[in-house]
């Protein structure tokens, strides 16, 4: 109960401050102008984050009695707050930051608050050192876009709560209340569109708690060093994921790390075609998500936990893939060196679509042993996988490469794309066995899992390609925003390359929504989802009710007087009209 009071009054003390808190930062100049490496578009006021800073404290000490704990935290998280209030007037550079952080964090593992992971001292100081430092500055990075930092802070406290203090009431738990209750509180004011930004004196105190919080002696950690290690890990994802995903391909692009830009997560989200709430949202579907796994995985036998995180982890890679697609960052691939040679690999994605193989590779197999053996013969059997896993991984990867898996393009995935896999999936197989037998003559090894895994992995190489074209196919299909409506005038083979030309030539400005043709077969068919409504004497109706713009005849069977009709509506309903042609010329 004292934990629900304590985020209802953080709640409503941040609701009733940031108001004037807002006048305060116009007041005193402190604003948000737009730049070329931030995404908002108009001046936005600053120091949300004293808001933010202010309900934490007041419900805290209004909800519980102080502990030693407690105490050392809040001063510690004053001094990030302070530090970010000097970074907001005065814009510190990185370096003066993170020497300020990492002494802060210091006090806080001096006071005696820190992870207990490894049993060694030095070790465990270590990883604490860069988990708050890391946290830190991950919230500070997420902080890119309107309500996506306060968005993720409540989602990653409440299964903080859940999963790491098991609904405990303490003085720490309460500390956490009043966080996420802060952050809820600004969040009405933050939600896009945002009215006011926290600054970094809300995103770095936000990090530093949270960080700091999970670090207390009464949270409540599994047994097993593999639930130890993913626990915190899956409940803070998006941060992690967020900040590891900018480096890394901000450091294979050749651009610094430490500057900002608009190449997060969101960012790219929104490029590819979602609105800003919606890109906020499915990241907010993603920190949920990983909360719930982290959740089940303390019900669930470790075993079968670990093929649910692979595949989590399938998804992620994949979310890593798609979004690599967009070119934020011109790279220059002819620097001599081996980076240029990752750049220029990592520029063409065939490295991530090789790691989420890997991924596969193992899922299909561990898959495999689980759906054949069951309870204690698994345990019994896993040890066969473990001598065997480094042969197959190595095996099928350059099957897949032998069979030209790698050579295709997944946005056109086809029958050949298919075939390949199949070619690569059968061939892996043969020679993953025949080397197992030549190794260990098969002694202990199942032949069914085999015939298991490559059913498990035909299906996951198929669905990771056709996903990512469906999924591309979907988003130009649903995002006409400033895209001139098409309507086509013949359904036939020339309608359809009209059709898979709309949509993957962005230049163009062009997306389909239905078809008309003479042949009254096809009405009330459709062609890759764009219906067809009926013959030209439908023309006019369909162009009014459906806001059309252009029409393109695709059809080269049309006959004079009906393109003189066509010519005739389209000149009475002011819509362009076109002609699409294709044709092989010397």
């Amino acid at each position: 109960m004292i934990v629900l009071l304590s985020a209802v009054i953080a709640f409503v003390v941040a609701v009733v401050c940031v108001p004037f808190i807002k006048r305060m930062a116009v007041h005193y100049g402190v604003i948000s102008l737009p730049r070329n490496d931030r995404w908002h578009k108009k001046p936005v006021p600053l120091l949300g984050g004293v808001a933010i800073y202010a309900a934490t404290v007041t419900a805290f000490v209004l909800a519980t009695n102080w502990d030693f704990d407690s105490i050392v935290i809040i001063l510690a998280g004053t001094m990030v707050f302070l530090l970010g209030m000097v970074d907001d007037f005065k814009h510190l550079s990185p370096p003066v930051k993170l020497v300020v952080e990492i002494v802060v964090a210091s006090a806080i593992v001096i006071a005696g608050i820190r992870w207990d992971i490894t049993s060694n001292t030095a070790i465990d100081t270590v990883i604490t050192l860069v988990w708050i430092v890391g946290l830190t500055n991950a919230f500070n990075l997420l902080d890119n876009m309107d309500g996506l930092s306060a968005g993720i802070a409540i989602i990653t406290g409440f299964f903080v709560f859940l999963c790491m203090f098991g609904g405990a009431q303490s003085p720490a738990t309460v500390l956490l209340a009043s966080l996420v209750g802060s952050a809820a509180g600004f969040l009405v004011y933050n939600f896009n569109p945002a009215s006011i930004f926290m600054g970094d004196s809300g995103s770095l105190f936000i990090g530093f708690m949270l960080g700091s919080i999970v670090l207390v002696p009464e949270i409540r950690l599994p047994s097993q060093l593999l639930q130890i290690v993913i626990l915190p890990v899956f409940i803070f994802l998006i941060p992690i994921f967020d900040t590891s995903y900018v480096v890394f391909m901000r450091k294979l692009s050749g651009v610094d790390a430490m500057r900002g830009g608009k190449d997060h997560t969101s960012h790219r989200l929104v490029k590819i075609g979602l609105s800003e709430r919606w890109a906020v949202v499915v990241i907010y579907s993603i920190g949920i998500l990983s909360g719930i796994l982290v959740y089940l995985g303390r019900f669930m036998p470790v075993y079968a936990y670990v093929e649910l995180l692979f595949l989590f982890a399938i998804l992620l890679i994949f979310l890593g893939i798609y979004l690599s697609k967009i070119k934020v960052h011109e790279v220059n691939v002819h620097d001599r060196g081996t980076v240029s040679i990752i750049v220029n690999v990592t520029y063409k994605r065939r490295i991530f679509e090789i790691m989420l193989d890997l991924v596969i590779i193992f899922v299909s197999l561990y898959g495999a042993y689980l759906l054949r053996f069951e309870g204690s013969s698994f345990h019994t059997n896993i040890i066969t996988l473990v001598k065997s896993l480094p042969y197959i991984l190595g095996i099928q990867i350059a099957s897949f490469y032998i069979a030209g898996v790698y050579k295709g393009v997944w946005k056109y995935t086809g029958a050949h794309e298919v075939w390949a896999i199949i070619k690569g999936v059968v061939l892996g197989v043969v020679i993953s066995m025949l080397t197992i037998l030549f190794l260990w003559r098969f002694y202990e090894f199942s032949r069914t899992v085999f015939i298991i895994y490559a059913i498990l992995l035909f299906i996951l190489m198929g669905l990771s390609r056709y996903t990512y074209k469906s999924f591309d196919y979907l988003l130009k299909k649903n995002n006409t925003k400033e895209l001139k409506r098409v309507l086509i005038y013949g359904a036939g083979d020339s309608g359809e390359f009209a059709v898979n030309e709309m949509l993957n030539n962005e230049k163009l400005g062009l997306v389909p929504v239905c078809f008309i043709d003479d042949d009254g077969m096809k009405h009330g068919r459709s062609i890759h989802g764009y219906p067809v409504i009926g013959s030209i004497d439908m023309l006019e109706k369909v162009i009014k009710r459906r806001n059309i713009n252009e029409v393109i005849v695709s059809t080269p069977k049309i006959k004079e007087e009906q393109l003189n009709e066509v010519k005739k509506i389209c000149e009475q309903t002011n819509v362009i009209l076109k002609k699409f042609s294709l044709k092989i010329e010397d």
